[in-house]
């Protein structure tokens, strides 16, 4: 009974926490462990939430992972592997969704939640661009490069071709840190430098560059880190 007590009494604190501040500042495992309270009623499901991240590296990976992997995960029977992947099939969906109905990126959290829904779920590293008119109408966005799960490699020329076939007046460039922090690396603010340099000889503005991670979304514009 008093075990019992002591994860009632947990499962209530990381639901007010969630209520209260949301996902952006629970660390992976407490995503799944929250998500395991809906389908494991009693016990702990900290210590399977740590196996999960451990084993296929990211709340990402859980939710994209094989059924038949999931289900032979400690702790992770049938209906839990099944509601991980109806999970991860929801949140695809809400991807999907959020790219046909967004017409213009007009302000910085704008930027932020757009980028995040392209890039949250990809499991390799991935470049998007994305080309607006001067009152912030979207005229191209796609993901133009994709590399490993640590590095994507670039081609500028390739930007500068879309920006001036879109006839873009602003870029928004992101990519994705799979498995990591959000923070920009020190090669991540040397190829801005570089792509902003050869998008403003065009007449172009690179009005920022965001990078998605399992911790969250970070706009170089708001970090002061644009050339």
């Amino acid at each position: 009974m008093p075990d019992s007590n002591i994860h009632s009494g947990h499962r209530r604190r990381v639901k007010d926490e969630f209520r209260k501040l949301g996902l952006d500042h629970f660390p992976p495992h407490k995503i799944l462990e929250l998500l395991l309270f809906y389908t494991i009623p009693r016990g702990d499901t900290n210590e399977i939430s740590h196996h999960l991240i451990e084993r296929f590296g990211s709340v990402s990976g859980v939710l994209s992972a094989p059924l038949d992997l999931l289900e032979r995960s400690p702790g992770i029977g049938p209906e839990s592997a099944a509601y991980l992947k109806m999970i991860g099939s929801v949140a695809r969906l809400y991807r999907e969704d959020g790219k046909a109905e967004v017409k213009s990126v007009r302000t910085t959290e704008q930027a932020k939640d757009f980028m995040r829904r392209q890039l949250t779920h990809e499991q390799v590293e991935c470049f998007q661009m994305l080309c607006l008119g001067r009152n912030g109408n979207i005229l191209y966005s796609e993901q133009i490069f994709q590399g490993n799960s640590g590095k994507v490699d670039i081609v500028i020329s390739d930007i500068l071709h879309l920006a001036l076939s879109s006839r873009a007046t602003k870029v928004v460039i992101a990519h994705n840190h799979p498995g990591g922090i959000c923070n920009p690396s020190r090669e991540d603010l040397h190829t801005t430098g570089l792509i902003s340099n050869e998008l403003r000889r065009l007449d172009i503005e690179l009005t920022d560059h965001i990078i998605v991670a399992d911790d969250g979304v970070c706009s170089m514009a708001e970090l002061k880190m644009l050339p």
